[in-house]
C-alpha cells in the first residue's frame, strides 16, 4: 500500500502537467470509493503543497488497506494498477544483492530478528523497518480502539513507540516510573473516592502535557499569529512551574499540592485561587481543573488545525512498572481510565487518550463503569500465520532483501525439524506473542554460529529448544509474580511428569506439594484446589484443554475451562524445560514383586522433542541399581 500513497502523492504533486499510469488508475479508483475519506484528502492537500507528513502518509494507506478488505473488486482493481507483488514488498535496510540461495554467502552472520523490548528495538533493532502493520495497530491510528490490552511481549509497547515515531510531533508518550507510582497511589482527597481522586490528578498530568504542546506547535511555521489563548496557557504554564522539561515524578507531586491547595489561576483571570467556601477538597480541585481544561479547550478551538494534523495523541504505557496488585495501585489504573474518558469528552477530536495495558493487570479491575469501555478496547492476538510473517519480515530486513517462504524455510532455516515443516514446530513451540518468536528464532541463530554454521541446521534448532523453553519457564513465574507469587514452585510440580494430564492426574502430582504451598504461602491458600490450579495455570497458557480432538491454548481461546472438561496438556514450549517430553511417564515395575516403584524421568540432555541419555527413576534402591548399571 506504501506504493499505491506514493503514486498518488506524486499523482496530486503534479497533476496539472499530466501523469500517466498507473498514478492515473490509482487516482480515479480512490476519487470513486475514498472521495469523502479525510486521510485521503488530506494526503492530497498536503501533496499539492509538497508537505505531506509520515502520518499522514500513514492514515492514507491505512485508510486504502482498510477499503481493500472491504471491498474486494476495489482491492483486485488496485493490485491490476500497481503490479501483483506491490501488496507484500517491504521496506529493507542496505541495498544487499546477495542471493540467500549462494552457499558461500555467510547468512547467519547477517541474519537477525530485533530486539526483546520495543525501546531498544527502535533505538538499534528492527522495529522501524520491520514493524508488522496489524489490525490493532490500524484500529489504533484510526481512532476506533484507544484501550490497547495484550500480554507481556505481545507487542503494545511496539504499537506505542511506532506511533510516536511517526506521529509527525502530535504524540506524546507517559511512562509511569516508580517514584511517579508512589505519588501517585498516596494521593487522596476529601469527598472523592480513591479512583475518582487519582482521576483528577491524572487529568491534570494531560491538561499540562497538552497546554506544552499547544505552547510549541503555534510557535511553529504553520501558525503565522499565535491566539491569545495559547499565549494565557504559556502564562499558566510559567505561573505554575510548568514550562521546564521535567520528569513525570516532579509534574505529579506538583499536580498534588496544587489539588489539595490551590493552583495559580491568574493568567485565565481568577485573580485568587477558586474560592471554597467550606467545599471538601475533591471539589474545590475539580473547579480549578475545569478551569484549566476550559483554557486548553479555547486554545485548541482557537488554532483550529486538529483537523489538518490529526488529533494529539496521549499515550499511557508500561504501567506494570507501577503495579502492585494493592487496592491503591488499582485504583490508579482506574482512576486513569477515568480521566482518559473525561478528556476524550472536553476536548473533543482534538485529542485522544491511548492506553497500553497488561492483560493480567486490565482483567484484575473491578469498578463500576467498566463496562464503558468495551468499544475502547482491543486485545492484541497472534496467530501462527502473524509470526510467520514477522519472521519473513525482519529476515529480509536484517539480510537486505526480500524472502520467499521457501527461502527462509528451506535454505536459511532447514526444511524441517524433528519431521515437522520448521514454521510449524517453531511457532507451536512459542506462546502466541511476537517476542518469544523474535527470542527463539534469535537463539536458533545464535547457535548456529557458535557451531560454526553459515545457514540454521536441524540440530542448531533442537540445541536452542532446549534453552529456550528454560527462558520461557523462568519467564512465565516472573511475568506473574505479582499476582501469583507462587507460580514457579507450583510449575515444579510437572517436573518429569507426562505432558498430557486429567483432573484426577493433576490432582495425583499436587497432593505432595499442597500442604508445603498453603504453608509458604498463607494468604493463597484458596488457590490451592486441584480444579482452581487447572484453571490458573490455563489462564496464564501453561496448559491446554482438550476440545474437538486436539488441544486448545489460552490465547488462540477467550473460553475459560469448563466443569466438565478434564483433559489437559502442558504446552509444547514448557516441555523440555520439565522433561515432560512423553504424553505419559511409563511406571516401573518390580519384576520380582509386581510392585510400582516410580515413573521414568528424563535424567540426560533434551534435544527438542527427542529424548536422548536414559532415564532414573524416583524410588531410592532403583536409583541405586542404576547408577552401578551406568559404571564401566
Amino acid at each position: 500500500m506504501r506504493d499505491a500513497v506514493h503514486l498518488l502523492e506524486t499523482w496530486a504533486a503534479g497533476r496539472s502537467r499530466g501523469q500517466e499510469e498507473p498514478a492515473t488508475k490509482i487516482a480515479e479508483l480512490v476519487a470513486t470509493a475514498l472521495a469523502d475519506d479525510t486521510a485521503m484528502r488530506q494526503l492530497l492537500a498536503e501533496a499539492e503543497d509538497n508537505a505531506v507528513t509520515e502520518r499522514t502518509r500513514l492514515r492514507a494507506q491505512l485508510a486504502l488497506e482498510d477499503e481493500a478488505e472491504r471491498n474486494p473488486a476495489f482491492g483486485r482493481a488496485l493490485r491490476a494498477a500497481l503490479g501483483d507483488d506491490a501488496f507484500v514488498a517491504p521496506v529493507y535496510i542496505g541495498a544487499h544483492d546477495v542471493a540467500v540461495v549462494d552457499d558461500d554467502v555467510d547468512v547467519v552472520q547477517r541474519l537477525f530478528f530485533g530486539r526483546d523490548d520495543a525501546e531498544h528495538d527502535m533505538a538499534d533493532g528492527l522495529l522501524r523497518q520491520g514493524f508488522l502493520r496489524t489490525t490493532a495497530y490500524s484500529e489504533v491510528v484510526s481512532g476506533r480502539k484507544t484501550l490497547i490490552i495484550g500480554r507481556k511481549g505481545s507487542g503494545k509497547s511496539a504499537i506505542c513507540m511506532h506511533l510516536a515515531e511517526n506521529d509527525g510531533g502530535t504524540a506524546v508518550v507517559i511512562t509511569p516510573d516508580d517514584a511517579a507510582g508512589d505519588e501517585l497511589r498516596r494521593f487522596v482527597l476529601d469527598g472523592l473516592t480513591t479512583a475518582s481522586a487519582k482521576a483528577l490528578l491524572w487529568r491534570y498530568v494531560f491538561a499540562v502535557q497538552t497546554a506544552r504542546y499547544l505552547v510549541r506547535h503555534a510557535s511553529g511555521d504553520a501558525h503565522r499569529r499565535t491566539p491569545s489563548s495559547v499565549g494565557t496557557l504559556e502564562r499558566f504554564l510559567r505561573d505554575n512551574g510548568e514550562l521546564s522539561e521535567e520528569s513525570l515524578y516532579h509534574r505529579v507531586v506538583r499536580a498534588g499540592r496544587g489539588l489539595m491547595s490551590s493552583f495559580s489561576l491568574e493568567a485565565f483571570g481568577v485573580a485568587v485561587a477558586v474560592e471554597r467556601n467550606g467545599a471538601p477538597d475533591g471539589v474545590s480541585a475539580s473547579r480549578q481543573l475545569d478551569v484549566v481544561e476550559a483554557g486548553v479547550r479555547k486554545a485548541f478551538h482557537d488554532l483550529g488545525c486538529a483537523g489538518d494534523h490529526g488529533p494529539l495523541l496521549v499515550m499511557v504505557d508500561q504501567l506494570e512498572q507501577v503495579w502492585s496488585d494493592e487496592p491503591d495501585t488499582e485504583a490508579l489504573v482506574i482512576g486513569l481510565l477515568l480521566a482518559g474518558k473525561h478528556a476524550a469528552l472536553t476536548y473533543g477530536g482534538a485529542l485522544r487518550c491511548v492506553f497500553f495495558l497488561r492483560s493480567d493487570i486490565y482483567d484484575t479491575l473491578d469498578f463500576s463503569d467498566a463496562d464503558k469501555f468495551h468499544s475502547d478496547e482491543i486485545r492484541l492476538s497472534w496467530t501462527v500465520g502473524l509470526l510467520h510473517d514477522l519472521a519473513l519480515v525482519r529476515a529480509g530486513v536484517s539480510l537486505g532483501r526480500r524472502l520467499l517462504p521457501h527461502e527462509l524455510w528451506g535454505e536459511v532455516f532447514p526444511e524441517t525439524v524433528a519431521g515437522q515443516p520448521t514454521a510449524d514446530y517453531l511457532f507451536a513451540r512459542t506462546l502466541p506473542r511476537p517476542r518469544d518468536a523474535i527470542q527463539f528464532l534469535n537463539q536458533c541463530r545464535d547457535t548456529a554460529v557458535s557451531n560454526g554454521h553459515r545457514r540454521i541446521s536441524e540440530r542448531d534448532v533442537l540445541d536452542a529448544t532446549l534453552v529456550f523453553s528454560r527462558w520461557k519457564l523462568l519467564d512465565l513465574a516472573k511475568e506473574y509474580s505479582v499476582r501469583y507469587p507462587f507460580l514457579g514452585a507450583l510449575l515444579t510440580v510437572f517436573r518429569d511428569a507426562g505432558h498430557e494430564q486429567t483432573r484426577t492426574s493433576i490432582a495425583e502430582l499436587f497432593q505432595p506439594f499442597q500442604e508445603a504451598l498453603q504453608s509458604r504461602y498463607e494468604d493463597y491458600a484458596p488457590f490451592f484446589d486441584p480444579d482452581v490450579i487447572i484453571e490458573l495455570l490455563f489462564s496464564v497458557g501453561f496448559l491446554g484443554v482438550s476440545r474437538e480432538d486436539r488441544y486448545v491454548y489460552w490465547g488462540t481461546t477467550e473460553t475459560p475451562v469448563l466443569p466438565y472438561e478434564s483433559e489437559f496438556c502442558v504446552h509444547p514450549c514448557f516441555r523440555p524445560a520439565l522433561g515432560a517430553t512423553r504424553p505419559v511417564n511409563p511406571t516401573v515395575t518390580n519384576n520380582f514383586t509386581g510392585s510400582v516403584v516410580g515413573r521414568v524421568v528424563q535424567a540426560n540432555t533434551i534435544r527438542g522433542d527427542i529424548v536422548y541419555g536414559s532415564f532414573s527413576n524416583t524410588d531410592p534402591v532403583f536409583r541405586r541399581w542404576w547408577q552401578r548399571k551406568k559404571k564401566p
